[in-house]
């Protein structure tokens, strides 16, 4: 990435990223008080927002972002967004998310003679859209709040949008199926 591209970004971006570090063909921004980190390089445009309040507040904040970044480093659709949603669900009262997961997941009693007692259990699920996009979803007990569930989706799709608004929208709704999925996959575990 070239210094007058990096001049360019910077002046666009310093008032959201106040921090910037070179790094081999292309630059970090971060505003580590806020938890959130932009890498720009001459492939992607990468943007990582810690402990939103609301995943469709920080997607607005990431396309306002992109809208000056994406210029200034000249990417050409198709445009993908990869979406990676992680947060924890409470577990009603009494319900152990560990005993409900190794339920599903029972582990054999051959494996614990060779790999000792299995004590905790996740469940993976790999979700295909008819675009052939990717939702990956990992369901775990969360261990430092043992009364809760973390759900981690990696959410990949299949197509690239013609616009970055179009992506953006996709990102936007692709939170909303997260969102959704989340709860009802844990819902059913726990009731079933």
């Amino acid at each position: 990435m070239s210094a007058n591209a990096q001049a360019d970004l910077l002046r666009e971006l310093v008032s959201d990223y106040p921090s910037l570090q070179q790094i081999p063909g292309g630059v970090i921004f971060s505003d580590p008080p806020r938890g959130r980190m932009l890498l720009i390089d001459q492939t992607k445009v990468e943007l990582v927002e810690n402990n939103p309040n609301s995943p469709f507040d920080a997607i607005d904040r990431m396309h306002g972002v992109f809208q000056k970044a994406v210029p200034v480093v000249q990417y050409s659709a198709p445009f993908f967004v990869r979406i990676d949603g992680a947060g924890t669900i409470q577990a009603m009262e009494g319900l152990n998310p560990t005993q409900v997961l190794l339920q599903h997941s029972p582990p054999r009693q051959e494996w614990g003679q060779i790999g000792g007692a299995c004590t905790f259990a996740g469940l993976r699920y790999i979700f295909r859209s008819e675009d052939g996009g990717q939702r990956d979803m990992h369901v775990e007990p969360l261990f430092a709040q043992p009364d809760k569930f973390y759900v981690m989706v990696l959410s990949v799709p299949g197509s690239g949008s013609p616009t970055l608004d179009d992506a953006m929208g996709r990102a936007r709704r692709e939170a909303e199926i997260i969102e959704r999925l989340s709860d009802r996959v844990v819902s059913d575990l726990t009731s079933s």
